[in-house]
């Protein structure tokens, strides 16, 4: 029997595989993949239970022409060998072409569809994030990194506001029931404002817990806010779904959750000076106000001094005002005394002889110059006698001359 060493024997299984299985076409459902900064690819395939660890070299992993993720379900060829540092056995992949959607991301998807269905998806039923809160729980493994740079971020950013830790595992099969007891322990416990599901970076495959349909609907139905900071940017869990808050990264969530310290305190010291200002201005104000009332306010006997200086000084103003009042009435009356005898002789003149001339017009036109003429006025029964008609024979007439009256009476017609 010939004596191999491991490295030997490696080689040699590595030659039978790859002459056996030169060329082999292998449908499976990528479980994990990883691809480094070496540009290669490193993925395994599986089928029920059974896996297959492959590999893509970056020659040929540039020319797949779509973008392969977790889940999907793929046609892979290649051929078997052995890697000899491991001593495990791999498919070394040429050509891959997708072979249809695989069962995981069918079954997602019918997730998903389920979770819409209830309205767990619906945008409206987010609940805001507490502004200052007290207490956050915070549901992780108590050894990953991940809490460790929660925890940082939050000390940094607003130490007052106290951590409350539920350890529990955050991948493997048992890892969503583990979550949810952790929550559980957070919700009984009463103080915590806000619940943050985390963990750090992971592939696909590790972080299929957080797309459990359990734990989705107990994050929706939990009485205060959860956010879910698990895996990167481009990974969206059923978890991220459902959440009332999503963050990229467990140093995210931190600086999502908490208001900035040293932010509020810088605007406290703002405003400490803009108060202070404020109360100097108001003091200022107060004082030249006090001042003021200082100035104006004088002994009464001083007041009272003031007083009887400015009455005397009026007094005189008044004395002084009235002299200079009654003189100038005094000249007015004086110049209107000489021009109004002159003013009433003229116009008694001018009276007499406009009443001359009316009493010369009166006297023309009275009958009783008339009668200084020879005239005479015979008046009867029915008034002044103007026409023979108006005298009946024998009818008895008053005659008026110059000199005075007597009767007369008709004896004949004319």
């Amino acid at each position: 029997m010939r004596k191999h060493t491991v490295t030997s024997l490696n080689a040699e299984l590595d030659r039978l595989l790859g002459s056996r299985f030169a060329q082999v076409l292998v449908e499976g459902e990528i479980g994990q993949l990883q691809t480094p900064s070496s540009g290669h690819a490193y993925l395994t395939l599986r089928h029920g239970n059974s896996i297959l660890n492959a590999v893509m070299w970056r020659t040929n992993w540039v020319s797949v022409r779509f973008r392969p993720r977790v889940g999907d379900r793929v046609l892979c060829r290649g051929r078997i060998g052995i890697y000899g540092p491991q001593g495990r056995y791999q498919l070394y992949v040429n050509v891959m072409k997708p072979a249809g959607e695989g069962d995981l991301a069918q079954k997602l998807e019918a997730i998903k569809a389920r979770l819409d269905r209830d309205g767990l998806l619906d945008p409206r039923r987010k609940r805001p994030l507490p502004k200052h809160p007290r207490f956050v729980g915070v549901a992780t493994s108590s050894t990953g990194a991940a809490l460790q740079d929660f925890l940082k971020v939050s000390g940094e950013r607003f130490p007052a506001t106290k951590i409350l830790v539920a350890p529990c595992f955050v991948q493997g099969p048992e890892a969503s029931a583990a979550v949810i007891r952790a929550m559980d322990l957070l919700i009984e416990d009463g103080r915590a404002e806000l619940i943050v599901v985390t963990r750090g970076g992971g592939s696909k495959g590790d972080l299929l817990p957080f797309h459990d349909e359990q734990l989705a609907r107990f994050i929706a139905s939990s009485p205060i806010p959860v956010v879910s900071a698990v895996g990167h940017q481009i990974d969206t869990t059923m978890a991220d779904l459902v959440a009332d808050a999503v963050a990229p990264t467990p140093s995210a969530a931190a600086l999502l959750v908490l208001p900035d310290g040293p932010a509020l305190t810088q605007r406290v010291d703002e405003l400490e000076i803009l108060l202070r200002a404020a109360m100097q201005r108001a003091l200022r104000h107060r004082r030249r106000h006090l001042e003021s009332l200082a100035v104006r306010l004088r002994h009464p006997q001083a007041q009272l001094t003031e007083y009887r200086r400015r009455l005397v000084e009026l007094s005189q103003r008044m004395v002084l005002a009235m002299g200079n009042r009654t003189s100038l009435l005094r000249q007015r009356l004086q110049h209107a005394d000489g021009q109004l005898l002159p003013s009433i002789s003229h116009c008694l003149e001018l009276r007499l002889g406009r009443l001359k001339t009316c009493e010369g017009r009166i006297a023309a036109l009275s009958p009783f110059a008339v009668l200084d003429r020879g005239y005479a006025i015979a008046t009867g029964a029915r008034g002044v006698i103007t026409n023979p008609a108006q005298v009946a024979l024998g009818e008895s007439l008053d005659l008026r001359v110059a000199g005075g009256s007597f009767p007369v009476v008709r004896k004949e017609r004319n």
